[in-house]
């Protein structure tokens, strides 16, 4: 492989990592802090950043570079194979769309987010549609320039976990669908005698904040490399090397809510403090797919902060800092944290009802994207779907199209990674279980530093160099299979033991 020109593609890529991580600086900053009227510049800044991004790799140069290191036989760094690997893949992919698309792209994801933000509170989906028909007509345009073998939404998929597609997706829902509704509706029974009012009371928002930011701590949350903030929606942001952003959301009448927000973005930001920072900039150093991150933050949450050896560790400190708790037991908040009972909000299902979630916006997703539903019709087909899948009507539009941030940022594609996110994580658990000795006694006492080192060795530091199908399999002797998710569903919320 030619020393030359993989340097002048680490190199490039490097340069173009600043822009991207300024880009992602830029959107962090719009959702928690920036003044309503400062929208219409930032829209120009974004796309301007992602538009130098997008010219600097899609040169001819670039194509030569890459080109070069395929010719060159020999050589076995895997390091070195895995960028020259992604670097095809997304020059190839970059190069088929316009600049102009780009930058276009770009403005009208500014504009959305702002737009929907403001529809989302003000239940006003008219606010919105203009924003989102632009939005589906640029990504239609995109598949059209990527390119596609069965579906437009492949070409979307692709984008965000590789060797996936449409069918593929149909076909694991299809399969994953019934049993899911089964699993629900037993949950729901069992969790009949749980009362939804069984930890009401109220909880300071800065209380929340400190026992949250002690529990991510323990994670293993490094927070002289990241913070917590808050946002409409809760996410995560690795910015660049020793800066990754975490948010929540807080209510003060519960709060599971922003704590099991802060677990979900700390498995995500433990994984972005795991990824080889010598790498960055180049595909070794990135994660490897949402669908992967997704396992991350799944497994955190759910995995870990849903045990019962969790609440049995963490009640102590929680009842100190929550008035409302002191009556209370653990055994309470356990059965109150692992209640299943159909929600309207995705991010505060439970787990036995969360996929279901996860199929109807991949279903509504791919009629936007043929056509076969209008945006217009978002709202009515929605409500229908939701009730469908359900049971229960939607009372508003912010309960339902309006209440996830994706679609506003573009991210046409991006809801099936969650689902495989969850498999990911079951499957991952149970071989770190496996692998690792006493590690449930060793969760209970509330060390978790063995499990986050596993991670770290298995998915974290392996950054980009194995594809996400192959990380699987490598970490845990075999592929992706639902059936670890659907046993740990059933474990949790229907054995008698």
């Amino acid at each position: 492989m030619s020393t030359s020109a993989y340097h002048k593609l680490g190199e490039r890529c490097r340069d173009i990592a600043l822009y991207n991580s300024t880009s992602a600086l830029l959107g962090w900053d719009q959702e928690t802090c920036l003044p309503g009227k400062g929208v219409a510049y930032r829209a120009e800044q974004c796309a301007f950043m992602k538009g130098r991004a997008h010219h600097l790799f899609c040169a001819p140069e670039v194509g030569g570079w890459i080109s070069e290191c395929e010719q060159v036989e020999g050589g076995e760094d895997p390091v070195r194979l895995a960028n020259v690997r992604d670097w095809r893949w997304s020059y190839d992919r970059a190069t088929k769309l316009p600049g102009e698309l780009v930058e276009r792209s770009e403005r009208v994801r500014a504009h959305a987010m702002s737009a929907w933000a403001k529809a989302r509170e003000e239940n006003n989906f008219t606010e919105f549609q203009p924003h989102l028909e632009s939005i589906i007509d640029i990504n239609r345009q995109k598949a059209e320039c990527y390119g596609y073998r069965d579906n437009p939404y492949d070409a979307l998929l692709e984008e965000y976990e590789r060797g996936a597609s449409t069918a593929g997706i149909a076909k694991l829902f299809g399969e994953l669908k019934p049993q899911l509704c089964e699993i629900g509706a037993a949950a729901a029974r069992r969790s009949e005698t749980v009362s939804s009012e069984l930890l009401s009371g109220h909880y300071p928002r800065e209380a929340q904040s400190g026992f949250n930011e002690k529990v991510a701590r323990a994670f293993g949350f490094d927070f002289d490399a990241g913070r917590i903030d808050t946002a409409v929606h809760p996410f995560c942001s690795g910015l660049a090397p020793g800066d990754t952003r975490l948010t929540t959301r807080y209510d003060e009448k519960d709060f599971c809510s922003s704590l099991y927000g802060v677990l979900h973005e700390t498995g995500h930001g433990l994984y972005e403090q795991g990824l080889p920072a010598e790498h960055h900039g180049t595909p070794a150093g990135n994660s490897v797919s949402l669908g992967i991150h997704e396992s991350q933050s799944r497994l955190w949450e759910n995995h870990v902060g849903r045990q019962p050896a969790f609440w049995q560790h963490w009640f102590p400190v929680a009842s100190q800092a929550f008035q409302p708790l002191v009556a209370r037991q653990p055994d309470e908040v356990i059965a109150f944290t692992t209640k299943s009972r159909p929600s309207l909000i995705r991010v505060e299902a439970d787990e036995a009802t969360y996929d279901l979630h996860i199929i109807l916006r991949f279903e509504i997703e791919r009629e936007l994207i043929s056509g076969d539903l209008a945006v217009a019709d978002l709202p009515e087909a929605w409500n229908a779907r939701f009730e469908e899948f359900f049971g229960i009507k939607v009372p508003s539009d912010t309960e339902g199209c309006l209440q996830d941030i994706h679609w506003s940022m573009g991210a046409l594609g991006y809801f099936p990674t969650y689902t495989i996110g969850n498999l990911a994580a079951a499957q991952l658990f149970a071989s770190a279980n496996a692998q690792i000795p006493g590690l449930a006694n060793e969760l209970s006492a509330g060390n978790y530093e063995s499990l986050l080192g596993w991670l770290r060795s298995n998915i974290h530091e392996r950054g980009g160099e194995l594809l996400p199908a192959d990380l699987i399999r490598a970490a845990t002797g075999e592929d992706l299979s639902p059936g670890y998710h659907l046993q740990h569903l059933r474990d949790r919320y229907l054995s008698t033991a």
